[in-house]
């Protein structure tokens, strides 16, 4: 075979290997799609495919290098149910020992040392719980959660805590992942708490996991150490916190975040890079509007997330409406309210 008629037959060879690849990349994309299957079609379905379109380079445009493909979620309200209360509080009074309102109040004001504020329901919750497990290993502590989210049910629905998971919020979880995306969650909550089902409830790794955090000290106990809780705060992650939690433990921006509340307005602006319509970030915030089969709650309180999000200049932020963009709230199609609950809580 001569030079020519080789390089041809090799040129040829190469052409059918690329269009191979390029067809068989729009096969499993087409395939990934199918994750958001508990999604309504619609105009918010519609901007996250292209977003991650988008930022994956499927369609010619310039894709983000994957170390870069980063998303945070926040957890209650956005991966799973956080009102009346919040399941961590639950927890915290399912405890048969009770912790003195005194001690409360100390660590809330060693806590104010360190922080601006301490004035969201989230945050003072993460408080309450480092004072009521203060002295316990983080190993107990975490059999401890573990065994209450997997065995108690929850008082508003005939479910255990454990199974009050947002099914389309976390197909998109499994959507970004399919796509090469690290998801981290960054809550207000009690790290230690989330830590203790993240993996099982979600498929979000512990490492990957920021919160409000304890202090803890490392005790020798003969049988390769343990670390003992402390009743101090240690890393504030709500409001402002958020964004320092984020550098603090991934080192970069997101570029997309995915939140529902007030909380989280200053990791949607850490996120945003600004570009409004041409922007290589998306903002997802989960509006809670349906009271037949969750709560109703944003409808008549201010909520500052919900406000930015109709904001001229923030077209790449989407409001997504369980009412109307979620076929159905939790994994488990068998769960339903109970007869004696409020789900419209208009505040």
């Amino acid at each position: 075979m001569n030079r020519k008629t080789l390089t041809f037959f090799l040129s040829v060879l190469i052409s059918a290997l690329c269009l191979g690849g390029a067809f068989g990349s729009r096969t499993a994309y087409a395939a990934q799609e199918d994750l958001l299957d508990s999604w309504n079609e619609g105009v918010n379905k519609t901007a996250i495919i292209d977003f991650v379109t988008k930022v994956t380079g499927e369609v010619g445009s310039n894709p983000v290098d994957i170390e870069e493909r980063i998303a945070v979620f926040d957890n209650d309200g956005t991966l799973w149910t956080e009102r009346p209360h919040y399941f961590q509080q639950d927890f915290i009074e399912s405890q048969p020992t009770t912790v003195s309102k005194s001690k409360i109040r100390r660590v809330s004001k060693s806590a104010k040392k360190d922080i601006d504020h301490v004035d969201s329901d989230e945050i003072k919750t993460a408080l309450n719980d480092i004072a009521v497990f203060d002295g316990i290993t983080t190993d107990d502590y975490d059999q401890l959660a573990s065994n209450f989210l997997n065995n108690e049910n929850h008082p508003d629905y005939n479910a255990q805590y454990i199974e009050l998971t947002y099914k389309p919020v976390i197909e998109l979880v499994d959507y970004l992942k399919a796509n090469d995306f690290q998801v981290y969650i960054c809550s207000g909550g009690g790290r230690d708490f989330v830590r203790s089902f993240a993996f099982d409830a979600y498929g979000i790794p512990t490492e990957q996991v920021i919160g409000s955090s304890v202090k803890t000290k490392f005790v020798d106990d003969g049988s390769g150490g343990a670390l003992v809780r402390q009743a101090m705060l240690a890393q504030y992650n709500d409001q402002q916190g958020k964004p320092v939690g984020i550098q603090r433990q991934i080192g970069k921006r997101p570029i997309m975040a995915v939140g529902n509340s007030s909380g989280d307005l200053e990791m949607f602006q850490y996120t945003d890079d600004g570009m409004g319509a041409d922007s290589n970030s998306l903002i997802v915030l989960i509006n809670h509007d349906d009271c037949d089969r969750e709560y109703r709650y944003n409808y008549n309180q201010n909520n500052e997330s919900l406000d930015a999000a109709n904001e001229s200049g923030h077209e790449n932020w989407i409001v997504a409406s369980m009412r109307d963009d979620f076929k159905t709230i939790f994994p488990n199609s068998e769960v339903s309210q109970n007869s004696n609950g409020n789900y419209c809580i208009d505040e």
